[in-house]
């Protein structure tokens, strides 16, 4: 689990390997309703470029909650349209949203006050039903480049273009996702 404190706000990400969630909307409604003051995301990991994509979208979404260019009633849904880099909460739910074959997870929480990560992580994993693995968030297979690519339209081309001397191609990718969100600060 990765903690962190953003601001007045506390971060925690928690990778899940071979998680069941037949009902997404419920397993999220169940892990919300066990926590006052959190707010949760529940995401496919296989669409994460990384913890540092989620930090910086979580710090993205942070300051655009806590400030006047607020897009959203609830703080976990403005950090999916910052993960994702949409301007439609419809599309960010098809790009990270679970789907029952998804089985490689992620859970973020978002919190003013400070709580016992372990209390949260126990309940997920009761949800979830799957292992504590926080390697699922990073880019370690070409399978996982390959759905990055895809999901987030970037071509072999752009990767190319943009590579560094020396760069590795999962590096590139992070980039190119965590430049999505950053782009979405500059259009407000």
């Amino acid at each position: 689990m990765r903690t962190e404190r953003i601001g007045p706000y506390f971060l925690w990400i928690q990778g899940f390997r071979n998680a069941v969630v037949v009902n997404s909307e419920r397993a999220l409604r169940d892990l919300r309703g066990s926590f006052d003051g959190i707010e949760l995301q529940l995401m496919r990991a296989d669409r994460i470029a990384g913890i540092e994509h989620m930090v910086f979208a979580a710090r993205n979404a942070v300051d655009s909650f806590t400030g006047k260019d607020r897009r959203t009633k609830h703080l976990s849904m403005e950090f999916l349209l910052f993960a994702t880099g949409e301007h439609q909460i419809v599309e960010a739910i098809k790009l990270l949203g679970v789907g029952e074959s998804s089985t490689d997870l992620a859970l973020v929480g978002l919190s003013e006050v400070g709580t016992d990560p372990s209390a949260l992580i126990d309940r997920a994993t009761g949800v979830v039903r799957g292992i504590l693995d926080d390697s699922v968030l990073e880019i370690e297979t070409t399978k996982k480049q390959e759905e990055l690519k895809n999901a987030y339209n970037i071509s072999d081309r752009q990767l190319n273009a943009l590579k560094m001397p020396g760069e590795t191609e999962s590096s590139v990718l992070k980039r190119l996702v965590i430049e999505r969100s950053a782009l979405l600060v500059l259009e407000n």
